[in-house]
């Protein structure tokens, strides 16, 4: 059964580099990361679900987790603009942006997020090893910022309207 799950997971990962050789020729630079990232978390996985490889959590996030609604420093519509935008690129577009509004799933975001998670659950126990790991507590405290970091975002995108900057 084992070899069974491992020659499907590899069968995966195979499909995955060889569609990301093809799509390099025919596909979006953006499509072929995609591709590649994906390919790259399924090999890692193993690696994440044991705590041995961590991803950093960006020290903007780790900041901000200190103190989601602190005003200092922050006194003209510049300066909020600078700290919407610094957030921004940490975590990506807010849900009020014109990319997340018209943004829908694509048929490869699709089919790359089903092979990430079907290679996923054919590893058995993942479950227990992660938490007895330490990589559970790891991703929690990863969520944690990221939530930190968007209340943030959302806080100072009220504030500044509040003060009629544009943003």
């Amino acid at each position: 059964m084992v070899r069974v799950r491992c020659s499907i997971v590899a069968a995966a990962i195979c499909a995955l580099v060889a569609s990301s050789a093809g799509l390099a020729q025919t596909a979006s630079p953006s499509t072929t990361r995609q591709v590649t990232d994906t390919a790259g978390r399924i090999v890692t996985a193993p690696l994440r679900d044991l705590n041995v490889k961590k991803d950093p959590i960006p020290p903007v996030l780790l900041a901000v987790m200190d103190a989601p609604y602190s005003l200092t420093g922050l006194t003209s519509c510049a300066q909020y603009k600078a700290e919407i935008d610094r957030l921004t690129k940490v975590l990506g577009p807010d849900v009020d942006s014109r990319q997340a509004t018209g943004a829908s799933e694509t048929s490869t975001e699709f089919v790359l997020g089903t092979a990430e998670s079907v290679a996923g659950s054919l590893i058995p126990g993942t479950g227990l090893i992660r938490k007895l790991s330490g990589a559970d507590a790891a991703r929690k405290h990863a969520q944690a910022a990221v939530l930190a970091g968007q209340l943030r975002r959302a806080f100072l995108k009220g504030r500044a309207g509040g003060r009629a900057c544009k943003i």
